[in-house]
């Protein structure tokens, strides 16, 4: 993943997907990003659930990645 075709896809959606900033998706890039930086209390409900579904944060990161590939993918590619 490149950072720029991230922030790229980001920017897609932020223009063209209906309630984008109340999405679930940034939700959990936010909490994936603080469990990153073990900005995530040992004891939180929010890592508790990160670590139920993924064995790691790259791995966490990697299926957000392909959620906004699929979100975004219909905006960045007009026919």
């Amino acid at each position: 993943m490149k950072y720029i075709d991230f922030l790229w896809a980001l920017d897609y959606l932020s223009r063209y997907y209906p309630k984008y900033h109340s999405h679930e998706i940034l939700n959990l890039a936010d909490d994936i990003w603080k469990w990153l930086n073990n900005e995530l209390p040992e004891n939180s409900s929010s890592l508790i659930y990160l670590k139920s579904v993924f064995n790691s944060p790259s791995e966490a990161i990697k299926a957000l990645w392909k959620e906004i590939q699929l979100m975004a993918g219909p905006f960045m590619n007009n026919n």
